[in-house]
């Protein structure tokens, strides 16, 4: 694999380990190493941008993710948290923010009277577009250095990596709900 592969922090690594303990094999860092360092990189990026709209990634993700829901651009908190992939104690505070700042506003649940909504304000609405816009160019820009073909084949192959890895995930979070584990 690393015969094909650019000079990076992670290749080196890997030559070292080769060197001084050839009795294992480091293959598997070529990949898992690569994903760690590049989602580090990729992420204090994003926070550097996000800043000039005085946003964080997780308040980011917030209104990416109501803005994804499309017309009314409204979620409880809880399929929120679910959405931007944040954890509940997250979203509370994230939802704290993003209010504070009048870009979402609290609403009644209009299916559930016991529970309350959480939906894009104009204001939002507004920095959300401007935000994701920029979002995805950047993200183009940082897959500037792969070609069209091998940006397609290595989503394809995170794809189904991520989508393995999201079904023990699921069936782990069963076992535990219905009070054991293996």
């Amino acid at each position: 694999m690393s015969r094909q592969c650019a000079d990076d922090a992670v290749g080196r690594f890997v030559a070292q380990w080769r060197s001084s303990r050839s009795d294992l094999d480091p293959a598997p860092t070529e990949v898992i190493g690569r994903i760690t360092r590049l989602a580090r990189i990729f992420q204090r990026r994003a926070d550097e941008w996000l800043a000039e709209y005085d946003l964080t990634w997780e308040t980011f993700a917030v209104l990416g993710a109501l803005l994804r829901q499309g017309p009314p651009y409204r979620l409880t908190p809880t399929a929120l948290y679910r959405q931007a992939l944040l954890t509940s104690g997250a979203i509370t505070n994230r939802i704290a923010r993003a209010e504070a700042m009048g870009w979402v506003a609290r609403e009644p649940d209009p299916l559930d009277a016991r529970s309350s909504a959480v939906r894009l304000t104009p204001k939002g609405m507004k920095l959300a577009n401007r935000v994701i816009e920029r979002h995805f160019a950047e993200q183009a820009r940082l897959l500037e250095p792969l070609g069209k073909t091998d940006r397609e084949t290595l989503a394809r192959l995170l794809s189904v990596l991520a989508a393995e890895h999201e079904k023990d995930r699921t069936a782990d979070a069963a076992q535990v709900r219905r009070g054991g584990r293996g």
